[in-house]
């Protein structure tokens, strides 16, 4: 990847050859081991290239902003535990919408035994169908979501059960889920 980035260096494809730099910096990343603990500004910053990559694919149609309280950057995560959430907001909340749509991800400050933060998008929420299982056995797990069942279960494994997955708003303007797990 770094030597056709260096091809598209050369041929003056800057944007081609950065996200070139980028895919090769999540490869990377996903390939560490799942169940292992990262920073949340290592999670980020794969997020960050996550997303770059998507803006160049859907332009104007994707906004993005990340605000996570510089104290929580260095407390740990269980490697990529954000990416499923932001996919499924960007699949199901933002690309069916045709002039697309925004993206938050930002910390619960207020909590200090805990760290939560939100996966906010402005989609059409979840479908009532799924909102309905949820509340009724009070778990994730219920949403068609591989992503958002194995997610939940690696921090609940890791944690415990006090932490996990939640949906915290899901209606017709979007839907926020938060990922909780302990501070270290």
């Amino acid at each position: 990847l770094n030597s056709i980035a260096r091809t598209a260096y050369f041929e003056n494809s800057h944007t081609t050859e950065e996200l070139i730099y980028c895919l090769s910096d999540i490869l990377r990343y996903t390939l560490k081991s799942e169940n292992q603990l990262h920073t949340i500004e290592a999670e980020l910053d794969y997020i960050n290239k996550y997303l770059y990559i998507q803006k160049v694919r859907f332009k104007d149609r994707l906004n993005f902003e990340i605000n996570i309280s510089e104290e929580l950057l260095p407390q740990h995560i269980l490697n990529m535990t954000l990416q499923p959430i932001v996919e499924n907001a960007l699949i199901h909340g933002i690309t069916p919408k045709r002039d697309g749509g925004s993206l938050k991800i930002y910390s619960d400050n207020e909590c200090k035994d805990t760290v939560i933060i939100y996966v906010e998008d402005d989609g059409n929420g979840f479908p009532q169908s799924v909102l309905t299982a949820v509340r009724k056995n009070g778990t994730i797990n219920q949403t068609n979501s591989l992503g958002f069942k194995s997610t939940d279960r690696r921090l609940k494994q890791y944690f415990g059960d006090d932490y996990g997955l939640f949906i915290k708003k899901s209606d017709y303007s979007g839907s926020i889920v938060g990922i909780k797990f302990p501070r270290n």
